[in-house]
């Protein structure tokens, strides 16, 4: 027994709360799965705190968070460019160059943490980001990102 109240993981239902499932990747399932959802012109982003994302302090890792902020800010750079694209377009691709994560709060199990971020300023080739991460009304972490646009790969 791992000291969790295994009912508690029924408290928040992101599907019943009208959330889709972000497409993934093996990676980033070890942490999501992630979550999306369109409010007022603006997708947020969306991570359950599950017991395989825990540290020691059984709060979530801050790795697994990092993880899910990375997710949010290349999810919202690819949602922003990709609005009004020519559907024959290739895909916007990007990697991240730069990622920084300030930790403001704990996370606690079965909390549904909320990513708001948004494109700050483009270059030709570099996009700047930031945003913040919330459960309820308290905000857990602020973002910036820089990541590079890149043609995807052969």
């Amino acid at each position: 027994m791992d000291g969790l109240d295994p009912v508690s993981e029924t408290v928040f239902d992101p599907a019943a709360a009208g959330w889709t499932k972000r497409r993934s990747n093996p990676f980033s399932d070890v942490v999501g799965p992630f979550w999306q959802k369109q409010e007022d012109g603006q997708v947020l982003f969306g991570l359950l705190c599950t017991p395989q994302t825990l540290n020691n302090a059984r709060v979530m890792h801050g790795g697994a968070l990092a993880t899910f902020c990375d997710q949010a800010l290349g999810g919202t750079l690819h949602e922003t460019l990709s609005r009004g694209q020519d559907p024959d377009a290739p895909p916007v691709r990007s990697v991240t160059v730069q990622l920084n994560v300030q930790f403001l709060a704990a996370v606690r199990p079965f909390d549904f943490v909320i990513a708001r971020c948004r494109v700050t300023r483009k270059t030709r080739t570099l996009v700047f980001l930031d945003g913040f991460v919330e459960v309820g009304n308290e905000a857990v972490a602020s973002l910036q990102a820089v990541f590079k646009l890149v043609k995807p790969a052969v």
